[in-house]
């Protein structure tokens, strides 16, 4: 893959898991986003080619978020190694106070920033540690198998 190509199955990926967050069926996000079912589903699928700009745009508007956000992990970034740490306002409620009651590095608490199951995220401490609790889990439970 060049440097500056999108990543088709990652922006598909995101794409479906956005749409399934909010319950939707391939139909109700064609209906709300103006595109066809048929093209939301090759792009899902990582199918349709040199993806329109427009119609990803339609798309993540329909969803409710911005084109960064759909393309989160899709499109090529260029790495800064003196990229400042997310500054703990910007934290989501409840997560910094998880950090300092458990000693939570800055790294783990970036990685738990950026989790969001079915387009949503927990809104206190302790669905954060209920979070942090899960993954523990299923990171063990991977490396027993």
């Amino acid at each position: 893959m060049e440097k500056s190509a999108i990543d088709l199955k990652r922006l598909g990926e995101n794409v479906r898991f956005r749409r399934q967050g909010k319950g939707w069926t391939l139909n109700d996000l064609a209906e709300k986003s103006g595109i066809s079912k048929a093209y939301i589903s090759d792009l899902e699928n990582g199918a349709a080619g040199k993806p329109n700009i427009q119609y990803v745009f339609a798309i993540a508007n329909a969803l409710g978020v911005t084109l960064d956000e759909l393309l989160d992990n899709a499109a090529p970034r260029q790495v800064d190694s003196s990229r400042k740490k997310r500054p703990t306002e910007d934290l989501p409620p409840g997560l910094k106070e998880l950090q300092m009651e458990m000693n939570l590095s800055d790294s783990e608490v970036e990685m738990l920033a950026q989790v969001n199951f079915r387009g949503n995220r927990p809104k206190d401490m302790e669905g954060w540690r209920f979070l942090l609790e899960a993954i523990k889990m299923l990171s063990q439970r991977t490396a027993q198998r």
